[in-house]
């Protein structure tokens, strides 16, 4: 039998209009199962803080297309490069990595049309009258 190798995952966040951050676009790697688990709270490390989340983010960073806002230059995709940037910036990029190692789609943008209601929605869901619950 042929062995199997895994290919790394990785995860693509762009922020599409009409988000603030429209046009920013980063590529972090995955995690394995116990860096995931240690990020959401329930490993062996509690990294569930959003200090920690942050901090293994910018760890996680291969490439991002972010420039100097006074220079136009190129910011490296380091650690140290994400902990000077715009904390709210930051912060939806890490909330974008955590959906994506989640497994989480990016939302639809605004005028896409994802067809007809499920039928879920439709399902009436009260409790049924003593009569027809018999």
């Amino acid at each position: 039998m042929a062995g199997y190798r895994h290919k790394a995952k990785k995860i693509t966040v762009k922020f599409e209009e009409p988000h603030e951050y429209a046009g920013f676009e980063a590529t972090l790697r995955g995690q394995h199962l116990g860096g995931f688990l240690n990020l959401i709270g329930i490993g062996e490390v509690d990294m569930s803080s959003l200090g920690d989340q942050l901090r293994e983010m910018g760890r996680a960073l291969i490439s991002w297309n972010l420039e100097d806002e006074e220079t136009g230059e190129p910011v490296p995709a380091t650690p140290e490069a994400a902990m000077a940037q715009d904390q709210d910036l930051m912060i939806a990029l890490a909330k974008g990595w955590l959906d994506g190692l989640r497994g989480i789609p990016a939302p639809l943008e605004p005028s896409s049309t994802d067809g007809q209601p499920s039928p879920e929605a439709s399902i009436p869901m009260e409790p049924l009258s003593e009569s027809l619950a018999s």
